[in-house]
């Protein structure tokens, strides 16, 4: 049976619970929060936050726009625009674990492990294949495994039964196989390949216009063209 289309409901500031069994990201940005109060106090529109909501019931739980919702509370607004899904508040968290990977303020790596940590914690997500929690928690499957060793939770490796003595093997002299890549070495090629795709294009920005872009569009590249203006900046420096 598909699932009911999500609703945008104007909802009173105060009915929104913002639980930390939610909140993904290790903290919040008081100036990102500080600039939206200024933004929305000058009459700016934000999107929907996103919401969860049981059904026949009040409880609203927040999955994403924890920076939102705050400025929406400094800046004294009784009401906040909620995009308003069915689910519990282990759907609003799988939710929530890969919010912001692509849009809004992008994730750290403290971000990153405590959106995993919490997925390995919850009891019906953690019973999820790692790649499926790798999957919604947008990091390399290897992040995922490395963490849980690092807590000890989870897949411990059953007691091995004792071997046989086996036959000396000839001497193998071949080279031994790379070691796996670390999550720094993954998406340091993940880089440089959107840095070749950005290159293989025919025309410079200033043709941009043959694009249509749209304004999350804009704000993606705002967000890139900033990135990548700091990390020549620091790769200068060394």
């Amino acid at each position: 049976m598909a699932s009911k289309k999500p609703k945008i409901e104007s909802l009173p500031v105060e009915s929104i619970e913002a639980t930390a069994a939610t909140q993904v990201r290790k903290r919040l940005d008081k100036d990102t929060i500080e600039q939206y109060r200024e933004d929305l106090e000058n009459g700016d529109q934000f999107p929907a936050i996103i919401v969860f909501r049981e059904k026949n019931s009040k409880r609203t739980v927040l999955a994403d726009g924890f920076h939102r919702l705050l400025a929406h509370i400094h800046a004294e607004k009784e009401t906040i625009d909620c995009e308003i899904h069915e689910g519990d508040i282990h759907a609003a968290l799988q939710y929530a674990l890969g919010a912001n990977a692509q849009h809004g303020l992008r994730r750290t790596k403290q971000d990153k492990r405590n959106a995993v940590e919490l997925a390995l914690k919850d009891p019906e997500i953690s019973s999820l294949e790692r790649q499926e929690i790798a999957d919604l928690c947008r990091v390399h499957v290897r992040t995922v495994y490395k963490i849980q060793r690092e807590l000890n939770i989870g897949d411990e490796p059953a007691t091995e039964k004792p071997k046989k003595p086996e036959k000396a093997k000839p001497e193998d002299n071949r080279p031994s196989a790379k070691p796996e890549p670390t999550q720094e070495e993954v998406e340091l090629e993940e880089l440089r390949q959107a840095c070749s795709l950005i290159k293989a294009f025919p025309y410079g920005g200033e043709d941009s216009t043959k694009l249509e872009l749209t304004p999350d569009d804009v704000a993606d590249l705002e967000y890139v063209s900033t990135w990548t203006a700091a990390a020549v900046i620091v790769a200068r420096k060394k």
